[in-house]
């Protein structure tokens, strides 16, 4: 009996092929960017595809201050390793300036332990070196995301790179173009057009999102319907400046699209609970504030493998007797007939 997920026979298929053929597609997939097991698994039940690790949220999740860019290589590889051992969906981590120092061998050395460790690739920033404001010279920055595509390479694995470019592409277009053809050169898979969601104005994003396709197409070859990664999508209600997936469909290029959300609803829920609780003085708030929203549980647990009887299933193959299995014992225990993990299905 083989173990959920790692050695099935689907994660077989390096996770940069199974990226590829999501993005050749012709669907824009929205993106979680996330930080931890508890979030992919969240990601993976509400049926996303595929999902990132956000910097900012590892860093608050890791050290509990604000992201400084102090994450190191290892703590990078650390949270690949466990994600990608318990979810089949690709991993793009987001490595910032190369993870540290903007340095490009440490590009290159970063993006080869991040494939090693099990990614399907990584985003990396044309942001200047030791954090300074600004982006680095052409030349510089294309030694960066080369440096990159040699780690994703080594080893034969040919990891996925988007190029991040943080181009004010209103008042710099023609610059953000060279740039955009030069990363392309430089051995790019998606480009990442930073500040695009910082338009303050919907058709105008939509404009300049068609001008710098339209800029590209032009040159032909394969800078034509490149693939694009659109940052940070925000909800609508509260801001009709934003951008639609509509939009973001219509335009034909853009493939992926990143969003926030795991990291702030999960600080947002437990902030709630956690005043309920010293008001309170007890967990009821728990067994029925969340009853609206059609999930019930009554642990976590009970998500990871046990209600579906996968780990349970794996222990017991090797074990004499049933409760001999500590998965068996805690299925017995923290599995409830009225738990609902997907309300959509009820």
């Amino acid at each position: 009996m083989s173990i959920p997920y790692i050695l099935t026979p689907e994660s077989k298929e390096p996770a940069a092929d199974r990226l590829r053929k999501l993005v050749a597609g012709d669907r824009v997939l929205i993106v979680p960017e996330l930080h931890d097991c508890m979030s992919a698994k969240a990601a993976e039940m509400n049926g996303f595809e595929v999902i990132m690790v956000s910097s900012g949220d590892l860093a608050c999740a890791l050290t509990g201050i604000p992201d400084l860019q102090l994450l190191s290589i290892d703590d990078f590889v650390r949270v690949t390793e466990q994600i990608t051992r318990m979810t089949p969906m690709p991993l793009i981590i987001d490595a910032d300036d190369g993870f540290g120092l903007g340095r490009a061998l440490n590009a290159q050395y970063g993006c080869m332990r991040i494939m090693q460790a099990g990614a399907a690739g990584v985003l990396v920033t044309d942001t200047s070196e030791l954090a300074r404001k600004g982006q680095l010279s052409i030349p510089d920055a294309v030694l960066r995301f080369k440096a990159a595509r040699a780690g994703l390479d080594a080893n034969g694995q040919h990891g996925f790179l988007i190029a991040r470019c943080d181009s004010d592409l209103i008042h710099n277009f023609d610059s953000t173009v060279e740039r955009c053809a030069a990363y392309i050169d430089a051995g790019a898979d998606m480009l990442c057009i930073l500040w695009m969601h910082k338009i303050p104005d919907r058709q105008m994003k939509v404009e300049m999102c068609r001008r710098l396709r339209d800029a590209l197409n032009a040159k032909g070859g394969k800078y034509e319907n490149f693939p694009m990664w659109y940052p940070d999508l925000c909800g609508k209600a509260h801001d009709p400046a934003e951008i639609s997936m509509d939009d973001l469909k219509e335009l034909g290029v853009y493939k992926l699209a990143g969003i926030h959300f795991s990291a702030h609803a999960a600080m947002l829920a437990m902030l709630d609970v956690g005043r309920h609780v010293m008001q309170e003085q007890s967990n009821d708030y728990v067994d029925y504030h969340f009853d609206d929203t059609g999930y019930k549980t009554f642990t976590t647990m009970s998500m990871f493998g046990l209600t579906d009887g996968s780990w349970v299933e794996a222990e017991n193959a090797f074990v004499r007797e049933p409760q001999d299995s500590v998965a068996q014992r805690n299925a017995d225990y923290f599995v409830r007939e009225e738990d609902i993990h997907d309300p959509d299905k009820q």
